[in-house]
């Protein structure tokens, strides 16, 4: 079993096969089958020494996936005593930081009570801050740790009829890019 972990725009997850060859004599990669087209898996295809270590680098595209992939990987060799192996990989996609909804939605007459946008943390993501801001003057936002570093509320109040905003949710995760995620406000 090989495992990778990836989010969905990092376009691909990325592991590495390793074995050792225990037989008596060299043994040679021939081909690699993948179950699908979204995984590829490819060897340099020199000989591998006996007791010596080769290895299978393998991706899987992650764009537009969410959620555990399991891939079977097919290896050929020239060993006429495992001509095939099966490599599995295990690919878990997920964001850092989710926000549910996205999109808060006032009815026309509806009162302009406050709504709340639910923030969570993806285990194993350290979140060293985070904050949320609105450009539009018409809507109110008050940011709170439910768990801190795992869970917030973000409530939001709009203060006029006929909102059309954009509020920007800015988390910083350790050992990434920050990456801006949104949620809209409409009222009518």
């Amino acid at each position: 079993m090989v495992y990778a972990a990836a989010e969905p725009s990092d376009g691909v997850a990325t592991a590495q096969a390793v074995f050792t060859n225990t037989g008596a004599y060299p043994i040679k990669i021939t081909a690699t089958h993948t179950s699908c087209g979204c995984t590829a898996a490819v060897t340099d295809g020199r000989p591998i020494a006996p007791g010596q270590t080769g290895k299978v680098d393998i991706s899987f595209k992650t764009l537009g996936r969410r959620g555990l992939y399991e891939e079977a990987i097919l290896i050929d060799t020239d060993d006429p005593a495992a001509k095939e192996s099966t490599i599995t990989l295990r690919v878990l996609i997920r964001n850092p930081v989710e926000l549910l909804p996205t999109l808060l939605f006032w009815q026309p007459g509806e009162a302009l009570t406050p709504k709340v946008i639910r923030i969570t943390v993806g285990d194993g993501f350290n979140l060293k801050d985070i904050n949320a801001t609105c450009a539009d003057a018409g809507v109110e936002l008050h940011l709170e740790a439910v768990r801190p570093g795992a869970e917030y509320k973000l409530t939001v109040t709009p203060k006029t009829q006929h909102v059309r905003a954009t509020i920007s949710v800015t988390p910083e995760i350790e050992g990434r890019a920050t990456k801006v995620l949104t949620a809209h406000v409409r009222v009518s």
